[in-house]
């Protein structure tokens, strides 16, 4: 297994999807960790009736990420960033519909 070295405090991130969610629609953010070190991004989407069913994470280089998500029900969902075990500043965020 590798060893990881980073800091997700150093990991930014920006995008409407990050507090707002349209139900049926794709809802995006991005994520730039190039001043964090190597890691792995996980991003999960939990909602009123539990986790979000697609959720997609591309790698568009230099440890920058665009992500999408689609929910499908109204109501506060938990959107969970995480640079390896550790959550990024303002994760886990509060989405609304």
């Amino acid at each position: 297994m590798p060893v990881f070295h980073s800091d997700a405090s150093k990991v930014s991130s920006k995008g409407l999807g990050l507090k707002k969610a349209h139900p049926g629609r794709q809802n995006n953010f991005t994520i730039n960790a190039s001043q964090a070190g190597g890691n792995i991004l996980y991003v999960g989407v939990y909602g009123p009736k539990g986790p979000c069913d697609e959720v997609s994470i591309k790698h568009i280089g230099h440890y920058n990420y665009n992500v999408n998500y689609v929910i499908k029900e109204r109501g506060e969902h938990c959107l969970i960033v995480k640079w390896g075990e550790e959550h990024i500043p303002g994760s886990p965020f509060k989405v609304t519909t």
